[in-house]
């Protein structure tokens, strides 16, 4: 199992009550937090993976080869309840996005934690590859018990197991495929805790410029809707007289200028369609941003970075992770809210949210759990750390099938040499081709055919044009000397080199690797650095070049 103790004290470092902005960024702990069990986690954990955060083997990977920036980051926790107990023992539910499911079977072989159960929901979409999105909620079974959960926002499949919205017409019931589209990503999930809904979410992301991209545009409409069914879904339930409590990872910055690392004071800021539907719900009494609730002015509370270019080294990021809550639970029964922004494992930190102890209704001794939850889902199978280490175990000492093939043709009677064949004047060996040189890539190579009275002469006019060029190279490639032939290779080599960026120093090449983006797949040079203001001459100079758009040397 993973050592969590360094990943624990991300928490840890602050025991008192949250009074000091530094406490926002390290949530803090009180000193009888353990038996008093009331705070809510929620954690992208899309850099690997759910599967992979808690594979039993990640643990071993801890200590790994550091990146390019010299960071070593934690590979994983080795299991479920290891990561559990890292994100803190106060905790009454955690929710996490992007866990990147394939399918219900992926959820069903999870490990299955003691005191805990939950439910998640999966990308079910086939226009995206597999382990896709994906989000999910647990919760301290012994101690609470939800009474309704709902999949996606447009209620689509699981309207006979929610009573949250009862004889309620759901968003974009008039267009059904829009509605499974739109819930087959796997990005929202309601659990009804009694006292209060909660509702975590992965909000899709736009990359580039909808008016210049049609794929772009598309994503750009996508998570418009989907914004406008949760909107309708949370409202409805605030008209109903419900307590509601969302969170996750949102991919807008409330505030362009407060939530975002920007190094210009001048810049103006660009009209962005999510951040004004952000503004809309925040304004009145209607919803409030926890965290900005308690530090209206605090900065560089942020909880995403671009690890793959250092920007976790300066900090260098925006605060899209964070918990909105109606003003009355906020106001009256909300004790804390912090980013622990050292916590190790992806390239989002997790944000907490501590609530009175009145928020949560105990568990009846005969309640019995929503029928999406894992426990009714999948009964009587409870997959443990121990069972994990088993199957590796066994598996790891059965012969690999390769190795039984190699040994059964090693034990098969050996043929005899080809020299001792040829010897006995007999050889069926196959004979071997003579080594291709640089002058055969250039010479055209025609295949004997029989030709046809129709393109004979096509044929010989052909052969008449090849012979001439072929034997021209041939005379030119006895003159060529070897230094010339050395600095051609080196001069290739040059023009693929990576060009120097402001710094003077060697550019690192990179490829776009978000499948959203229009860009999936485009290779690029950017300044070796890691990223932060330009203001910041450790940091990167904004160096960038498409790899195609180099100018030849």
């Amino acid at each position: 199992a993973c050592d969590t103790s360094r990943h624990r004290g991300a928490r840890d470092a602050f025991k008192r009550a949250m009074s000091t902005p530094d406490d926002a960024r390290a949530y803090p702990r009180r000193s009888n937090a353990a038996s008093r069990r009331s705070t809510i986690v929620s954690w992208n954990v899309g850099l690997r993976g759910l599967r992979a955060l808690t594979d039993a083997r990640a643990a071993q990977k801890t200590n790994g080869r550091a990146d390019a920036h010299g960071v070593r980051r934690i590979h994983g926790y080795g299991s479920m309840k290891a990561l559990f107990d890292a994100l803190g023992n106060d905790l009454k539910v955690i929710c996490l996005q992007e866990t990147k499911l394939s399918s219900s079977g992926d959820v069903e072989r999870l490990e299955r934690v003691e005191g805990w159960d939950g439910a998640h929901a999966v990308c079910e979409s086939s226009n995206h590859r597999v382990g896709y999105s994906g989000v999910a909620v647990y919760w301290r079974s012994n101690e609470i018990c939800p009474t309704s959960i709902e999949r996606g926002v447009c209620a689509k499949g699981d309207a006979g197991e929610s009573t949250m919205w009862a004889g309620e017409i759901a968003p974009f019931a008039d267009d059904a495929p829009r509605a499974k589209e739109i819930d087959g990503e796997g990005r929202a999930l309601w659990v009804d805790f009694g006292e209060f809904v909660l509702c975590t979410v992965y909000v899709p992301a736009v990359f580039g410029d909808p008016a210049v991209d049609e794929k772009t545009a598309e994503r750009a409409a996508f998570k418009r809707d989907f914004l406008s069914a949760l909107e309708a879904r949370y409202k409805s339930l605030r008209e109903r007289g419900r307590n509601v409590i969302l969170c996750g990872d949102w991919n807008i910055a409330p505030s362009w200028k407060l939530d975002r690392a920007d190094e210009d004071p001048n810049a103006v800021e660009p009209r962005n369609p999510s951040r004004d539907w952000l503004a809309a719900q925040l304004a009145g009494d209607a919803m409030v941003d926890v965290f900005r609730e308690f530090f209206p002015t605090l900065g560089d509370a942020f909880t995403c970075w671009n690890v793959a270019s250092g920007a976790q080294l300066s900090n260098y990021g925006s605060r899209i992770d964070y918990f909105l809550c109606d003003r009355a639970v906020t106001l009256k029964r909300v004790r804390g809210v912090g980013v622990a922004q050292k916590f190790e494992g992806s390239d989002h930190a997790p944000v907490y949210l501590e609530l009175e102890e009145s928020m949560w209704r105990r568990r009846d001794s005969q309640q019995t759990p929503p029928s999406l939850a894992i426990s009714m889902l999948y009964p009587g199978r409870q997959t443990t750390v121990d069972s994990i280490f088993a199957r590796a175990s066994s598996t790891s000492n059965a012969t690999p099938e390769f190795l039984n093939a190699a040994s059964q043709s090693r034990a098969k009677p050996t043929r005899p040499s080809a020299r001792a064949q040829s010897r006995a004047g007999v050889s069926d060996a196959p004979k071997r081709k003579p080594e291709a040189t640089l002058k055969d890539f250039f010479v055209v190579k025609s295949k004997k055919k029989e030709p046809d009275d129709r393109n004979e002469r096509q044929l010989d006019t052909v052969e008449q044009h090849i012979a001439p060029t072929a034997n021209a190279f041939e005379s030119r490639e006895t003159k060529v000397s070897s230094e010339e032939a050395r600095g051609a290779w080196m001069n290739t080599f040059a023009k693929m080199a990576p060009p120097k960026c402001k710094h003077g120093e060697t550019c690192k090449v990179r490829t776009v690797k978000k499948k959203e983006s229009p860009h999936c797949g485009r290779v690029f040079f950017c300044c070796p650095r890691p990223a932060g203001a330009r203001t910041n001459p450790d940091c990167d100079c904004g160096f960038f070049l498409w790899r195609e758009h180099r100018a030849p040397k």
